[in-house]
């Protein structure tokens, strides 16, 4: 039966504001026809953890008689501490969406036309067993590929482990790196990246890293940074954002520097040559606890000092001389700096290199020996998961306990990057592939590879919600419950300073004909002779998240979610060899659970010791030219960049600059409402896009002011932005807070599918794209794209 929100409501008795929502149509099941219209009208609340992204925000939801009417925070989960986003408010539209699913989908035609038919679950999932058994039997396991969206999650482990018991090496998960992953990673500190304390820094700079709009935990950061704003006047913090748009962490910040797009890098060593030249930096450190700062004539200080003195440093960002020494000396003269990178806005061509040369600021200016502010993340106390990997030298992907430090780099950097590694030749001709949680045909630049490698592949198999842009490119479309009709377990989010397990459970029976993606691999495991669980007896997912936390238990450490009390009170309970909670079985220890919503382990990750941690490797020119040579996706040498230059110097190749009046940097960008493009199919979140200029369900181009006179562009006309993969026409809106170079774009509209709500609303700036990457890391860029505007006359 499908409804109006606000007939949904009114139906449970809510009135007024709360009933006048923005959906207009929810799917109800029939049978809460009865319940609708006569029920006792019983509140019951029930927690659980959302799904929307990786943050692991902890969820409370209100139900009137068993059925959910309202998604709040939970207020003891440590993540969100009761607040919650746009993106969690709006779960309800996911649940209750009309354009679900409600059977299995089989291809009927060809490839990227149209056209389904239904099939049963026992037909659909006796043709996935059928290929996966075909490859053993043939001894090519390794045919077989998974791609899946990491929402860091324990699902996300089981489709890995099904992956690797089927016999194959290709589990891609495809995931947003965390804050410093890239430079970390590459300077020796190993994985996952270290986590920070925003609460310990007397001087913060962030390098295009948008903490408070974009992945790993929006809620969590905007409620720091809403306490450090509070308390700035007294305690004279400094938060200074380098970007080239204002976005909001330019906004919440003291200060918004402009700089070039994809030029992050070499503002990073700027600030270094002035730190080293002024004798600033934390030479202790330095002399126990690093590698090649001072090594002879190739080493990380005579390559600063040599390519980075500010006057070249200005002409290549377009950042004043004399604001590249003003912030190189406030941050080295800080008692507790700390310098950030990572996120959309520094996705470049340098993206590897940037990140790299930020985490050099923090070894130099002596960030990494201030008390607290860099904590070491613990393990969780289970048995670890085996990793994916990626070798740019033997050009392979595996499953192994760890990375190899040097040789590896995570599996998630190449997801992107898959058709072109096919065509290299780095992973064979695959002849079935899983996709689920991600939409590649929507979300990669190289959309057209994606479409024609989709093509060739005999089988690709696709669980989701709805229909999305990469549905009409499988041959079976499976339907999945949402995240509040399944049982999961959220992993510790990166880069927070503490450790956390969200515990998801069902808020209701699935719906719709759904089933839960872990349900229907352990089937699949074991109609294919893979043993996922052993001695189950064939039980669902929710008891393999139940044998998980059974470890848990039996550590001891960590409790469930708690009433607020002070981690001083928590330390002297321990030391009296009390606890929280009394829980002497597992059965009451899993109660808990179900009724806060999750695990932590109270208290802040132990700070680094840098004397058990490997040394942090400065960049060289030697280290940046074996990196070039074993780069995971080769990129065409550029006009005017030569063997004999530099590696350093050749990476600045890939700083673009608009070379015409009517020509233009595209750089897109994310918003909270829509981080990946889901959002889009979701009335809520299409209500609230564009909220602040006041342009709902569209996308619009961002322009400065001087271009947009020289133009004679007026706000709210109608401009036609080109590149060498096609046009969009998008409506101008003229602000300040954009560079004079660029054109930025919001990301997540302009979907072939995914919804009545989201099907041709707006446009997707990804799709006008060149597909360049970074050749350090294989990631793909954002901020490569030269377009030309065109002003539509009438």
């Amino acid at each position: 039966m499908k409804i109006s929100r606000r007939e949904f409501l009114q139906l449970l008795g809510v009135t007024g504001a709360l009933a006048g929502g923005a959906s207009q149509i929810w799917a109800v099941p029939d049978k809460w026809r009865e319940k609708l219209r006569s029920g006792p009208r019983l509140e019951t609340w029930k927690v659980s953890t959302c799904g929307q992204c990786p943050a692991g925000c902890g969820i409370r939801v209100r139900l009137i008689d068993d059925i959910p009417v309202r998604i709040l925070g939970n207020p003891i989960a440590p993540v969100n501490n009761g607040f919650t986003c746009p993106m969690g408010e709006a779960g309800l539209e996911l649940l209750y969406h009309p354009d679900r699913i409600s059977h299995p989908l089989r291809r009927k035609g060809k490839k990227g036309e149209p056209g389904w038919e239904p099939v049963s679950w026992d037909d659909a999932m006796k043709q996935i067993t059928q290929a996966l058994r075909e490859k053993g039997k043939a001894k090519e396991p390794g045919r077989f590929g998974f791609l899946m969206g990491d929402r860091n999650t324990l699902l996300t482990q089981l489709a890995g482990d099904f992956t690797s018991r089927s016999g194959s090496s290709h589990f891609f998960p495809w995931r947003t790196p965390g804050v410093n992953e890239l430079g970390f990673w590459q300077g020796g500190l190993e994985f996952p990246p270290l986590a920070f304390d925003l609460t310990r820094t007397d001087y913060m700079i962030t390098f295009g890293t948008n903490l408070l709009e974009e992945p790993l935990s929006p809620v969590y950061f905007n409620r720091i940074y809403g306490g450090l704003k509070e308390k700035r006047a007294r305690t004279g913090l400094k938060m200074v954002h380098v970007d080239a748009r204002m976005s909001q962490a330019g906004r919440n910040a003291t200060e918004w520097v402009q700089i070039r797009p994809g030029s992050m890098g070499v503002l990073a060593l700027g600030l270094a040559y002035v730190i080293l030249r002024d004798n600033i930096y934390d030479q202790d450190y330095i002399g126990r606890h690093t590698q090649d700062f001072r090594s002879g004539s190739d080493d990380f200080r005579t390559m600063v000092t040599r390519d980075y003195s500010p006057d070249r440093v200005s002409e290549i960002t377009g950042v004043p001389a004399q604001t590249i020494l003003r912030l190189a000396r406030e941050f080295g003269s800080a008692k507790a700096p700390l310098a950030l990178a990572g996120g959309n806005m520094a996705s470049s061509e340098m993206e590897l290199f940037t990140q790299w040369g930020v985490a050099s600021l923090n070894a130099l200016s002596g960030s990494f020996t201030a008390v607290g502010l860099w904590r070491d993340p613990a393990p969780v106390p289970w048995d670890p998961f085996p990793v994916s990997a990626f070798s740019p030298r033997s050009g392979a992907f595996s499953r192994k306990p760890e990375y190899g430090p040097g040789s590896d780099l995570p599996a998630s950097w190449m997801a992107e990057n898959l058709p072109a590694l096919a065509e290299a030749g780095k992973i064979p001709d695959l002849e079935t592939l899983l996709v689920a949680h991600v939409n590649p045909v929507f979300q990669a630049p190289n959309q057209k590879a994606w479409r024609d490698w989709l093509s060739r592949i005999p089988l690709v198999v696709q669980f989701t919600a709805m229909i999305d842009d990469t549905s009409p490119y499988a041959d079976l479309v499976l339907p999945l419950t949402t995240y509040l009709e399944q049982w999961d377990l959220t992993l510790p989010t990166p880069n927070l300073p503490f450790s956390q397990l969200g515990l998801q459970q069902p808020v209701v029976p699935p719906m719709s004909g759904a089933r839960p993606l872990g349900d229907i691999l352990l089937r699949l495991g074991k109609e294919a002779g893979v043993d996922m669980h052993p001695g189950n007896g064939g039980k669902p997912f929710g008891e393999y998240v139940q044998a998980r936390m059974k470890q848990i238990f039996a550590s001891g450490k960590g409790t469930p979610y708690f009433e607020a009390v002070s981690l001083e009170f928590l330390e002297d309970l321990r030391k009296r060899g009390w606890q929280v909670y009394s829980y002497p079985a597992f059965g009451d220890f899993w109660r808990l659970l179900q009724e806060k919503g999750g695990w932590w382990d109270p208290g802040e990750y132990p700070a680094v010791d840098w004397k058990r941690r490997k040394k942090f490797l400065f960049p060289t020119t030697s280290r940046l030219a074996t990196l070039l040579k074993e780069s995971p996706v080769p990129r065409p040498k550029e006009g005017g960049e030569t063997n004999d230059q530099k590696p350093n110097l050749r990476l600045e190749s890939g700083i673009r600059r608009p070379d015409g009046p009517d020509s233009f940097l595209l750089v897109p960008f994310t918003s909270l409402m829509n981080m990946t493009g889901d959002g889009a199919s979701l009335p809520l979140l299409q209500e609230m896009f564009g909220l602040y200029l006041r342009l709902y369900w569209n996308t619009w181009a961002e322009i400065n002011p001087q271009r947009a006179a020289r133009l004679q562009l007026e706000d709210g006309d109608l401009i036609r932005v080109i590149s060498g993969k096609g046009a969009m026409t998008l409506p101008v809106r003229i602000v300040p807070t954009v560079s004079t170079e660029i054109l930025s774009v919001p990301f997540g509209q302009g979907h072939t599918e995914s919804g009545r709500n989201a099907k041709h609303m707006g446009a997707n700036p990804i799709a006008l794209l060149d597909h360049r990457v970074d050749p350090l890391s294989g990631r793909n860029s954002w901020q490569s794209t030269i377009v030309r505007v065109e002003k539509i006359k009438g």
